[in-house]
């Protein structure tokens, strides 16, 4: 499984709102997507997304703080060649999401 997470505005630059993406990849080679949006970075968001992701035995990870306090060992902190991949959805999930599109890809209209 491949975790990344981004921000962006609600309504203004002093309310950051943060997504949580994930693609879980099976033995198989199916790629399953799940996001989710909170208020915050840290690990007690991780951690209630945590509960609606399959479990698995690796986690690779950028360098955020929380996926070691919520994964442990699981979390890989190198790049792997799935990180263009979860880049690639980062960003189509800021072109395609409604309450995400506004100004720029950085700007929300609105938390929902």
């Amino acid at each position: 499984m491949i975790m990344d997470e981004m921000y962006t505005f609600i309504t203004n630059k002093g309310k950051r709102a943060y997504i949580w993406t994930t693609i879980a990849v099976t033995k198989t080679g199916k790629y399953f997507y799940f996001y989710h949006l909170s208020s915050d970075k840290g690990s007690k968001a991780l951690f209630d997304f945590k509960h609606d992701l399959p479990n698995v035995a690796k986690v690779y990870t950028d360098g955020n703080y929380s996926y070691n306090a919520i994964f442990g060992k699981k979390a890989s902190m190198k790049k792997s060649k799935m990180t263009n991949i979860i880049e690639n959805l980062n960003s189509q999930i800021r072109d395609k999401i409604s309450y995400l599109v506004r100004r720029s890809k950085a700007h929300a209209k609105s938390f929902t």
